[in-house]
């Protein structure tokens, strides 16, 4: 009996099923945390949306996060915010290929999104401060959701990053120098690969 259990436990482990039959696309530029029952290595992700649809979720796992690309990181999602950048989620990955390639070789994954159960934990690039759920004690991100309260941040929107991709960093590279921030308030107090389907209609991901 013993054997037959754990040859059906075999078979199970890596079969994919989904959590309800309503598939929930999640926020671009948001943070959710939650299961993700096709996990490999992490079975709860924090993870930040660079895109959604109803097959596949991609996004940064801020678990995968060393201590300085965190501290970056960071200050990148508040100075955009602060200066009321807009970008979408291609430009935020060409953005990161640019200026920080350790966090996309690192912490991007590709998730099924009806595999995944999460609430958002921290608004981002959103101004979505009310659907938030106080549900993770990431330090990392506690910092960071009260740097981008509604109340600290006056900015304006509606400014366009640029398409072309030299503009594009000289826009960012002003954006990230003209507005001091102090670390402290975002660095991590603690630091802290599965396979994923690349398959996907997100504009910078090539299918195979």
């Amino acid at each position: 009996m013993a054997n037959f259990f754990s040859w059906l436990v075999n078979k199970l482990r890596f079969r994919r099923f989904a959590l309800s039959g309503n598939i929930k696309e999640l926020t671009y530029g948001a943070f959710y945390y939650g299961n993700y029952s096709n996990w490999k290595h992490d079975p709860t992700p924090l993870i930040f949306v660079m895109h959604s649809d109803s097959g596949y979720t991609h996004g940064i796992n801020t678990h995968y996060m060393s201590r300085p690309d965190k501290e970056w990181f960071g200050r990148m999602i508040y100075l955009l915010k602060k200066g009321g950048q807009v970008i979408d989620g291609l430009r935020m990955y060409r953005l990161l290929k640019l200026r920080r390639k350790s966090i996309i070789d690192t912490c991007y994954r590709v998730y099924f999104t009806n595999l995944l159960d999460m609430k958002m934990v921290g608004a981002g690039l959103t101004d979505l401060d009310r659907l938030v759920y106080p549900i993770t004690k990431d330090p990392w991100l506690l910092a960071l959701n009260e740097m981008l309260k509604p109340s600290d941040m006056t900015s304006e929107s509606g400014i366009q990053i640029a398409y072309d991709p030299q503009e594009l960093q000289t826009r960012i590279d002003q954006v990230l120098n003209s507005q001091p921030i102090q670390q402290q308030s975002v660095r991590s107090r603690a630091p802290y690969q599965g396979g994923a389907p690349y398959q996907s209609p997100a504009p910078w991901i090539k299918p195979s």
